[in-house]
């Protein structure tokens, strides 16, 4: 005997133990093919249930018998397509019997049903070899009963909902997996970005720290020398030039707060800057306000200016 994929239905039978009923009713189901068919004929295949009722998402047993020459080959039927509606779980195959040149074979199918229809007819087909052809024949129908879990009697608009259901709650899980896909997908784009606009942004970068550094620089410089006077000439003006020459030493790394007037002016090379130097320093030590100091301070807020537009065009 050859077979296909398949699945299983039984005999009906009566409420006697399980595995003992479903043996009882295979080895009849054999015994009486056997005796009914004339020898050397081919008798109807004979197919049942071993389950009055099924259950859904239950397994129940399906049995399929066949009496045939022995000098021929039979094919059961394919269990992914015959036994629909039914799920095929397992196939059981017993040995081929042969007696007096008459072979009888038979199979137990464990199937599944998730169908809630109330009652399910299967009539599976067995091929029988014919040279360079097939002769289909099917098996008796039987049918199987669905066993509801809700009463026959009760009515849909009698049902009452549960309203006292206690719900469990149920512990966070942080999704490591998403985390990880997040954070290569950044990084990738973060490369991407960097590859391409690296050094762009770098410039942009250094543009912004440059900018915010030059308007700290004015609003000081300016707050300062605002509002000059002889009354405070000289702390004022010392304060003023002090963050002047700093500003100066970080734009261009130069140690302007270590060195002289007469050497700032020398090393920019600017003949304003060097009279411009010589009025603060009479403003810083002699106290002496005229009318040259606003106009001295002013050449230095231009010198500063200067060194940050040559820094600015070095970045670039």
């Amino acid at each position: 005997m050859k077979i296909g994929d398949g699945q299983t239905v039984a005999f009906p039978v009566l409420k006697a133990e399980r595995g003992l009923r479903i043996w009882v009713l295979t080895f009849w189901a054999i015994i009486h093919c056997s005796l009914v068919v004339a020898p050397c004929s081919v008798a109807q295949p004979v197919g049942r249930f071993l389950d009055d009722t099924i259950e859904v998402g239950r397994p129940f047993r399906y049995a399929l018998t066949m009496r045939h020459r022995a000098s021929q080959d039979v094919f059961y039927p394919d269990t992914a397509r015959h036994f629909a509606p039914f799920l095929v779980q397992s196939v059981a195959v017993f040995p081929t019997k042969t007696v007096n040149q008459v072979s009888t074979d038979s199979a137990i199918y464990t199937l599944v049903s998730f169908e809630v229809s109330r009652a399910r007819v299967l009539q599976v087909p067995v091929y029988m070899a014919n040279g360079a052809d097939c002769t289909a024949l099917l098996s008796s129908p039987d049918t199987v009963f669905l066993r509801s879990a809700v009463l026959a009697s009760t009515r849909p608009d009698t049902l009452q909902l549960v309203t006292n259901a206690v719900l469990t709650p149920l512990p966070q899980e942080f999704n490591y997996a998403y985390l990880a896909v997040a954070v290569v997908a950044l990084g990738v784009l973060a490369g991407a970005i960097y590859i391409l606009f690296g050094s762009l942004l770098r410039q942009r970068w250094q543009w912004y720290l440059l900018a915010r550094s030059h308007t700290r620089f004015l609003t000081g410089y300016t707050q300062l020398t605002r509002n000059l006077g002889p009354e405070s000439t000289g702390d004022t003006t010392n304060q003023a030039i002090v963050n002047w020459k700093k500003y100066l030493e970080r734009l261009e790394k130069k140690p302007y707060t270590s060195l002289t007037s007469s050497e700032i002016a020398e090393r920019i090379g600017d003949d304003r800057l060097a009279d411009a130097l010589r009025e603060t320093d009479r403003m810083i030590y002699g106290g002496s306000f005229t009318d040259q100091s606003p106009l001295a301070l002013r050449v230095l807020l231009d010198v500063a200016v200067a060194a940050y537009q040559r820094r600015r065009q070095a970045i670039s």
